[in-house]
Formats: structure tokens, C-alpha cells, sequence
């Protein structure tokens, strides 16, 4: 299940941030919500769980910056729900690609990164 959970967050930032399509086309914003919400948390659980793990404070962090992007896309703030978004990305790109220190996220997340990098960056 944690595998699972961390593929989901890293497919929906991807998806969200080095594609562009979250804001530049029309989407629902409560199921966009939604999702944040969902795998926020479980991000946040994930890294609790697992608190011995190196990086699991990034892990975490990563799940409240994606908790705290809710409010912002209710709200149509976009710019700041983007700049959360990205902030996520950037900080679970950097565990996916440290294998030395934090070998239990990156193995969960490598894979997805490399699948993900056509889109550009």
C-alpha cells in the first residue's frame, strides 16, 4: 500500500506541475481537491509510519505542502496552489533520485519519475 501511495502522489504532481494541465485547461477543482487531500495525507501517514526511514521528513513535508494546496484550488488561488504543487515535485524528484540516503522512497518513487519525464521539465 505504501508503494501505491507514494506512485499516486507522484503521478498526480507530474501530472499537475511539469505537464501544465491542471490550470490551463478546465477541470473539476472539488475532485482536484480531493485528490491533494487524499494523497497529502497519505503522504503525511506514509512518512509517520516509517519515521526511522531517511527522507521521511521530506515525505511528509511534501504531504502537508499537498494538504495545505486544497484551500488554494477552492479558492481559485492558482498561482499559490501551483507554487505548493511544484514545491512538492521538486522535493519528492529529490528523494526519488537519492538512492544512497533515502533508499526506501526512492525505490517507491524512481520508477514513476523516469516514466513521467516525457512531459519536460
Amino acid at each position: 500500500m505504501n508503494k501505491k501511495i507514494a506512485i499516486k502522489a507522484v503521478a498526480l504532481c507530474s501530472a499537475l506541475i511539469v505537464s501544465g494541465v491542471c490550470f490551463s485547461s478546465p477541470v473539476d477543482k472539488e475532485e482536484l481537491a480531493q485528490e491533494c487531500k487524499y494523497l497529502g495525507t497519505s503522504l503525511s501517514q506514509l512518512a509517520h509510519a516509517n519515521t526511522k526511514e531517511y527522507c521521511s521528513i521530506d515525505v511528509g513535508y511534501s504531504g502537508v505542502m499537498m494538504e495545505q494546496s486544497v484551500p488554494l484550488i477552492k479558492a481559485n488561488r492558482t498561482q499559490f496552489a501551483l507554487d505548493n504543487l511544484h514545491f512538492v515535485y521538486r522535493t519528492l524528484e529529490r528523494v526519488s533520485s537519492n538512492h544512497r540516503e533515502c533508499t526506501y522512497f526512492s525505490s517507491m518513487v524512481n520508477a514513476l519519475f523516469r516514466k513521467n519525464w516525457q512531459f519536460g521539465s
